[in-house]
């Protein structure tokens, strides 16, 4: 961005249409082309399966697998038995929508809250960086104490944002 002419010293901002340049080239091109690729790759397996089954090479029992492996969903997913506890009521609470939303705008803060340091920052603006940083960790703490009181340890993994949020 900073590039002039030829035998002459660099200028700040001088091109800005070189940075929209590189954001399209290096973001946007791989991102769509990835897309395109696993499209492709999805569409032709789709193509060679039903290619296959219309061929007739398999017989009916790995049909029928083929079948329930594509409808297969989860049986059950783990609830409090007791409706009457403490523990079903913090487990109602952390499966709900508006506490899976309420965690990822924390997410989203935090990220934007990490993305604000900068160099030679004042003594104040870090320290406050640094104590709403804490908060945020103070929260997150609490989401997974309440996460492990709700599910119990036995179904408290790691994957509980990424399985349990989205059923």
């Amino acid at each position: 961005m900073a590039a002039t002419y030829e035998d002459r010293g660099p200028i700040q901002n001088f091109r800005i249409e070189m940075s929209i340049f590189y954001i399209v080239y290096f973001i946007v091109f791989p991102f769509f082309f990835v897309n395109i690729f696993v499209a492709l790759i999805i569409i032709t397996f789709q193509e060679q399966g039903e290619a296959e089954l219309q061929d007739g090479e398999i017989d009916k029992n790995q049909k029928s697998c083929i079948d329930f492996t594509i409808g297969a969903r989860p049986l059950e997913r783990y609830m409090p038995k007791n409706r009457n506890t403490f523990k079903y009521k913090v487990w109602r609470i952390v499966v709900s929508t508006p506490f899976e939303y309420f965690i990822m705008m924390l997410i989203v803060f935090n990220t934007l809250l990490l993305m604000m340091k900068y160099h030679n920052q004042g003594d104040m603006y870090e320290k406050s960086l640094k104590y709403i940083n804490m908060g945020f960790t103070g929260m997150f703490s609490v989401e997974t104490v309440l996460k492990i009181i709700g599910f119990g340890v036995k179904y408290s993994g790691c994957t509980l944002d990424g399985i349990w949020g989205n059923y």
